[in-house]
């Protein structure tokens, strides 16, 4: 959030326990929020409070864990779909085993991306609460699925996002990597950070100039 205040003229709206908004000063519609916590209850309480305050349209930008080998550090992917490995989404809608973005949302980010961004992976994520239980069985299952990265968040934020008709799109820097069935820390990595940037840049330049 610290990059996003050097290089953004923003104003910060209170309220939200759980995290932190603020506005564009030159363009009050487009915003950036700052989630407070990881995994899905709190990305949700978030969520739900923004859509409460009146948010339509969503971009969630955050990091996630290599699950396919050809991925590296600070690469970029853009979910197309998560599979649903988290409780909270069960209490909004409780069949299905995968959880979609917007369609549209997704496919007009995508080109915005595919302008501006030299290298984006577009795949499934699998969204877990249990990190400490993310093993070499259970990896390598995934991995023969095709299933690209691990996060904590995204399908249970596609699931409530449709229960609410509202738009969301989703995109990941890979921050660490399980690839090989050991973990492999970036986190701190400058790449990562520049890598984030470039997402909420472009981001946030697709929501300034997107009509409906």
């Amino acid at each position: 959030m610290e990059h996003c205040k050097e290089i953004y003229d923003l104003n910060k709206i209170e309220g939200f326990n759980a995290g932190e908004l603020y506005v564009l000063s030159d363009n009050e519609s487009v915003g950036i929020f700052y989630c407070r916590g990881i995994g899905a209850p709190v990305a949700v309480i978030n969520l739900e409070e923004l859509i409460a305050f009146g948010v339509q349209n969503f971009i969630v930008v955050g990091t996630a864990g290599a699950l396919n080998p050809n991925l590296s550090i600070a690469d970029i992917v853009l979910c197309d779909s998560a599979l649903r490995d988290e409780g909270t989404s069960k209490h909004y809608v409780s069949d299905g085993q995968i959880s979609l973005p917007t369609e549209k949302w997704h496919k007009d980010l995508k080109l915005c991306f595919s302008k501006h961004i030299p290298s984006i992976t577009e795949g499934r994520t699998w969204t877990t609460d249990a990190p400490y239980r993310e093993t070499k069985s259970k990896v390598t299952s995934l991995q023969q699925q095709g299933v690209l990265c691990v996060e904590m968040e995204a399908s249970a934020l596609f699931v409530v996002a449709g229960f609410h008709k509202v738009n969301i799109a989703s995109a990941f820097v890979i921050s660490d990597s399980l690839a090989d069935l050991k973990w492999t820390p970036g986190f701190f990595s400058n790449k990562v950070t520049d890598s984030l940037i470039c997402l909420i840049k472009h981001s946030i330049n697709f929501l300034h100039n997107k009509k409906d």
